[in-house]
């Protein structure tokens, strides 16, 4: 009888926490900007879930592509020190892609997505502490990572960081609840996840993995956001999971730095250590030494998610752990209480640039002359054609910021030029399904070809020359203003570049055509010398 009346309690408790969950996540949905921070990366995530090994450059890079806030970031990224992996300086996502691999690519999405989203609030002195923890945690997982022979350091450092969801969660879209949970805790003297459970029945952990799930985020996401019970710590016959193993000991680690007492101690890390030693073969010495290590990592890589972390309390509270003078010291260069609001900010890269007096906006020919210099190292090395060229289209795409670019490539075995690669509105459906015959036709696409000359249209609707412009044309593309570039090999048209605008008028400069031709000329050379080779 007393089993049941328990198995009855536990039921009726899963039930009452399911329904406060349900009641958080409409209240959560509600919000205008809910779905902002999954708009690109459920694509992203969408294109990886069936087969990675389907996906390609191409299409991953389109998706990236379509925000140019999150492309800038994440060239930023990838060129920092943070991935030290990448040799040379890369200009494209196409690079970026094919040099970190599309999980890490994801991955590194993932994180920016977090940070640019809850930046939104950042007057919001908690919220800004618990994005600077969680990224924190990130970099802590990511220096034990590099002790362990089987754990994907990016794929930790995101899951790590991902952990704290729930609470940025609750901070940004259910402020009020999350302000109940701090009185809870100083009027009750309660711990902080007591007093989540009081206050809203459930758990930072279950809000969390429901929100991540709803954002379509990858299954070792969300599955990592639960802390380890004691049991399973206890258990010497099974081992935890090695991932969700180290992201829960990171997270209890910054449980007790985010804690309401004003000192956490080396006592309290070492307490939660002697936990997880069991499974986790660090020790006490090796602990100080990764705090220290993440730390400046944190100081070291903060730019690269274009984050300014002066002045963190919970990086002040982590550092005088190991070293008490650093909390004495913070005391006495503390700024005054009205100062201290504008001494810390989460602030995007406009900003940051702004600050530094660098110009926010990039001059097409610079990202081009970029994207040359970057294929010239390139080739160098050993390399894929079809790299090169979508690199090339990637380029011409993104530096003129047209309303979409294709690639067309000659067909010889059926004298047709077909769409091989596209970035850009609605590329996807012309890809392998949009061509037109070479030949004699006059239209202005086949004249461009037979004489070599780039076309460069501003009004397609211009009575004197509509003659010219084929069916096939109005019928599946029909863009009032657009380039095409021949691309000719010895003397024989290969493929072309195309780009248009939604608007009518020149749709680039005489100086833009002259480094498009740049462009096209190092296309040329790299097909050249790798026939040669």
């Amino acid at each position: 009888m007393g089993t049941a009346n328990a198995q009855q309690t536990a039921q009726d408790a899963s039930e009452q926490g399911t329904s406060a969950l349900d009641r958080l996540l409409k209240r959560i949905f509600r919000t205008e900007d809910f779905p902002t921070i999954s708009k690109y990366v459920v694509e992203i995530n969408q294109k990886l879930a069936v087969d990675p090994d389907q996906s390609n450059a191409t299409d991953l890079s389109n998706v990236i592509l379509k925000d140019h806030a999150l492309t800038s970031k994440l060239l930023k990224m990838v060129n920092s020190a943070f991935y030290g992996l990448a040799a040379g300086k890369v200009s494209t996502v196409t690079r970026a892609v094919v040099v970190l691999g599309y999980e890490n690519v994801r991955l590194a999405i993932l994180s920016l997505a977090l940070f640019e989203h809850f930046k939104g609030k950042s007057n919001a002195k908690p919220l800004k502490e618990a994005v600077v923890g969680s990224f924190w945690s990130g970099m802590m997982a990511r220096e034990i990572a590099g002790m362990e022979e089987n754990l994907d350091p990016e794929e930790v450092f995101v899951c790590s960081m991902m952990s704290h969801l729930g609470k940025l969660v609750m901070i940004y879209y259910l402020p009020g609840e999350y302000r109940k949970i701090c009185n809870a805790m100083t009027d009750q003297g309660i711990s902080e996840a007591k007093a989540v459970r009081s206050v809203c029945g459930v758990t930072y952990d279950e809000l969390g993995m429901a929100v991540a799930k709803q954002w379509n985020f990858p299954q070792q996401v969300y599955e990592s956001m639960q802390t380890l019970p004691k049991d399973e710590l206890a258990d010497k016959k099974a081992s935890p999971e090695r991932l969700r193993l180290v992201t829960s000991f990171v997270k209890e680690l910054s449980a007790v730095i985010h804690g309401d007492t004003s000192k956490p101690s080396v006592k309290e890390l070492h307490r939660i250590l002697g936990r997880y030693q069991l499974h986790l073969n660090i020790s006490k010495k090796q602990l100080k030494t990764l705090i220290n290590d993440s730390l400046e990592k944190v100081q070291e890589h903060a730019q690269a998610l274009s984050m300014n972390i002066a002045q963190s309390a919970f990086l002040d509270q982590l550092s005088a752990i190991y070293n008490p003078q650093h909390r004495k010291q913070a005391k006495k260069q503390a700024p005054a209480p009205e100062e201290a609001s504008g001494s810390f900010q989460l602030t995007d890269e406009t900003q940051l640039k702004a600050a530094a007096r660098i110009p926010a906006t990039r001059n097409p020919s610079d990202i081009i002359m970029e994207g040359i210099q970057e294929l010239s190292q390139i080739m160098m090395n050993d390399y894929n054609v079809e790299t090169i060229a979508v690199m090339s289209l990637e380029i011409f795409y993104r530096a003129l910021d047209f309303n979409r670019a294709l690639m067309f490539i000659n067909d010889g075995s059926r004298k047709k030029m077909t769409v091989r690669f596209g970035y850009g509105h609605e590329c996807q459906r012309l890809i392998g399904r949009l061509g037109f015959d070479l030949g004699p036709s006059k239209d202005l696409f086949n004249l461009s070809i037979q004489v070599g000359k780039d076309l460069i249209v501003a009004d397609s609707y211009d009575e004197k020359m509509t003659h010219l412009i084929p069916a096939w044309y109005r019928e599946k593309i029909d863009a009032p203003s657009f380039v095409f570039l021949p691309i000719h090999v010895q003397k024989v048209c290969i493929g072309a570049l195309y780009a248009d605008r939604d608007t009518e008028g020149l749709p680039i400069s005489e100086t833009e055509h002259r480094y498009l031709g740049m462009l096209r000329n190092q296309l040329v050379l790299s097909i050249k010398y790798k026939q040669n080779s």
